[in-house]
């Protein structure tokens, strides 16, 4: 059924429960009152709990300046980041779905139901005891605590006497509405310690192997049913331990049919009679791959004259060519009707590329004077058509996401791969990946579903509150941020136009805000709407 279709009847039946309950005034016998379809439940116990914690005025004092400068770096990240996003828009062609806009569990097609609930509910949680803490902090008083429902839990808060925070000092209010924010940030950078750094590095390979990371399609290897994440251990009688093993694998017999186990899902499997050899993964029009009739998933056999036995074999063929050159070759394609690969008897021949020609086409700015005449297929190629990391490859990634790097560009990339794991099917870890991997060490007695359930629930409990915090330092108005930006203004407006009355400030601090809240907003809309019109 369309995610749009389930969404419409679970909010159709909601509303329908809202407005019964709300006939039969079961809301006000509850201290619950309605925001639009929104329900409000407001209690005074967790005012107990809000003072008790912030009695520890030497932790707290310092924890709130810690969040202002937490906000404030948090800030300037992510609106560098948001103003380079609009750059690259241009070179966008399909803008977000909406599913992929809206951050709420079990609509956004990236966000498990589950894990994302349970991480929500934390980040809302530590966002509003922390207003709650630093207000009472500040001697401002907390009318009540509550939470705000739409299905789900979408919200919780902490309510604050307005005239008291209104009245109190530019310092202690901007404190209030970074402690959110911040405590977000910070939950989040410790749950991405507690998921890399005491969960994935538990994690050992149950087997050695080398793990497919993508398989061209039409290939002998997609057509024995070999899929993503199959972990090869052997080839032809051949033993891979790692993907090393495989790109360096002698084909005795290019062509031939082989036997290739695998570990898929923790089961050996055997596929036999699967076409060895180098196999073409994608050729690019106009070139001589493509030119000659070589398509993407075929197999080449040799090339002029040559058995091409691996990737090695090929490289050294071609360094003994030159560019215009026409040499023999032999491809084999799959024959839909024999379901078999078979000689194809139409390409018997390739006349070379220029290697400069095809970096002037595709990346100009890599392109060498030493290119010229360089013979090129203008394709690509794999071993058995599939292309593999070593087993290790994706603890590493998780254990250790910045490992290596050394300078802030890496550190950057090393981000956005952590936060993007859920857009590689890599977050939450599942089978088959997860069958990849056992916990070792001081977690060994630990059964593999309590394990990944855990590891699991720590990565969505940082992923949703990084997402949080960072939402909520934008400066815009209704955003926390935009309320520390406007008082951050409103301070620097004071020292710069001393004789200035403070109904002026107000104003020109205010509109300068609005403006600015337009602009972020506006940024956002770009990245919507702006690949769109690339399209017109």
């Amino acid at each position: 059924m369309n995610g749009y279709l389930i969404a419409l009847i679970v909010f159709l039946a909601w509303i329908a429960l809202v407005y019964y309950l709300h006939k039969r005034k079961w809301f006000e016998r509850h201290n619950m009152s309605l925001m639009g379809p929104a329900v409000m439940w407001r209690t005074k116990r967790g005012r107990e709990l809000v003072d008790r914690l912030s009695s520890h005025r030497r932790f707290w004092t310092f924890y709130s300046k810690l969040a202002l400068w937490v906000c404030a770096g948090s800030m300037m990240t992510i609106m560098v980041l948001l103003l380079w996003e609009a750059t690259l828009v241009s070179k966008i062609k399909q803008a977000p779905s909406p599913e992929l806009i809206l951050g709420i569990p079990g609509i956004n097609p990236i966000i498990p139901v589950g894990y994302g609930i349970l991480a929500l509910v934390v980040g809302i949680a530590v966002h509003e005891i922390a207003h709650g803490i630093i207000t009472r902090l500040g001697g401002m008083k907390v009318l009540s605590l509550g939470l705000l429902f739409l299905v789900f839990p979408i919200g919780a808060f902490v309510e604050p006497d307005e005239n008291d925070l209104k009245k109190t000092t530019r310092s202690k209010r901007a404190k209030v509405f970074a402690a959110g924010p911040a405590t977000n940030i910070l939950v989040a950078l410790i749950f991405l310690s507690l998921f890399s750094g005491a969960m994935m590095t538990s994690l050992e390979p149950v087997h050695e192997g080398a793990v497919a990371t993508g398989v061209v399609a039409g290939s002998p290897i997609a057509v024995a049913g070999i899929a993503t994440d199959s972990l090869i251990v052997s080839v032809g009688g051949t033993t891979i331990s790692n993907a090393t093993d495989l790109a360096d694998r002698v084909s005795p017999n290019p062509g031939a049919p082989v036997t290739v186990q695998y570990y898929y899902q923790g089961e050996l499997k055997t596929a036999t009679g699967v076409t060895d050899g180098v196999v073409i993964s994608y050729v690019a029009e106009g070139f001589a791959a493509y030119n000659s009739g070589m398509r993407t998933g075929m197999v080449l056999v040799s090339l002029n004259n040559t058995p091409i036995t691996n990737i090695a074999a090929l490289t050294s063929t071609m360094a003994r060519s030159h560019a215009g050159q026409t040499v023999s070759a032999t491809v084999m394609g799959l024959n839909s009707t024999s379901d078999a690969f078979e000689v194809n008897t139409s390409i018997s021949a390739v006349t070379l590329s220029d290697k400069w020609d095809y970096y002037n086409k595709y990346a100009p700015s890599e392109n060498e004077a030493s290119y010229r005449g360089v013979a090129y297929l203008g394709g690509g190629f794999l071993v058995l058509g599939v292309s593999v990391v070593n087993v290790t490859a994706y603890s590493n990634l998780l254990a250790h996401p910045f490992g290596g790097d050394k300078s802030v560009d890496d550190f950057t990339r090393s981000w956005l791969r952590l936060i993007t794991l859920p857009f590689v099917d890599l977050a939450p870890v599942r089978s088959p990946v997860s069958d990849l991997y056992a916990p070792s060490g001081s977690l060994a007695w630990m059964p593999d579903m309590a394990f990944w359930l855990i590891a699991n629930s720590l990565y969505w409990i940082f992923w949703i509150n990084l997402m949080v915090g960072l939402t909520n330092v934008l400066p815009m108005i209704p955003l926390d941020g935009g309320y520390i930006f406007k008082d951050a203004f409103d301070y620097a407006l004071t020292r710069v136009w001393k004789g200035a009355s403070r109904e002026k400030v107000d104003e020109w601090s205010g509109n300068f805000v609005t403006l600015l809240s337009l602009f972020v907003f506006g940024l956002i809309l770009w990245q919507i709407v702006g690949p769109t019109l690339n399209n017109i």
